[in-house]
């Protein structure tokens, strides 16, 4: 039996003070009611799962948008034709599992955790790629296309890897975004689910 069971029609401001679902899973059932918020925590809150919904696409667009960046520095890379199918390919099917994986650890793992867990991942990922992308610039003019070339399959490596680490994330926190919102009214989830679309 869950810890607690919000009563129906609790006000969001009480949900928040048991600790709006940072000590449940997401097999517990959400409270009753579809009522609006009425206080500024529950505005709070749907703007901090409109932006959770939001970021979800953060990950996958980060990757494929700088398709010019890409041609360069893998031109000399046996990947320099298909990097982008194979970036693409790799981010979905591992988003793809990690959802299949959610489906279990969501009864073991408390969703709060997972959520900044995910976003911790994604911080330090995009972090490394930053750092990897601006290093050559470091590089005097005439030694930077010599060395974009030797390293050129070694940076395809780097970013497939990364971007495998962004997916599993961005699947994990897809789930948990959309689990923690079944524990509020129906209105939590439109809200996260929109800044998803």
């Amino acid at each position: 039996a869950p810890l607690w069971r919000p009563r129906p029609r609790q006000s969001i401001r009480t949900l928040l003070a048991h600790g709006g679902g940072s000590g449940m899973t997401a097999a517990e059932p959400p409270p009753a009611g579809d009522e609006a918020p009425q206080d500024p925590a529950g505005v709070l809150v749907l703007l901090v799962l409109g932006l959770q919904g939001m970021g979800t696409l953060f990950a996958f667009n980060t990757i494929i948008t700088p398709l010019k960046y890409y041609e360069l520095r893998f031109a000399a890379s046996p990947f320099s034709s298909s990097f982008e199918s194979m970036l693409s390919i790799t981010f979905n099917a591992v988003a793809l599992a990690s959802i299949v994986a959610f489906q279990r650890l969501q009864h073991v793992i408390r969703l709060r955790t997972t959520i900044f867990a995910t976003l911790a991942c994604e911080l330090v990922v995009f972090a490394t790629l930053t750092v990897y992308t601006l290093s050559p610039l470091r590089r005097p003019a005439d030694e930077l296309h010599a060395l974009l070339e030797a390293s050129s399959t070694a940076s395809f490596t780097v970013t497939l890897c990364c971007t495998a680490l962004a997916a599993a994330a961005t699947g994990l926190l897809n789930g948990s975004v959309v689990a923690y919102c079944a524990m509020f009214p129906a209105r939590y989830t439109q809200v996260a689910v929109g800044g998803m679309a």
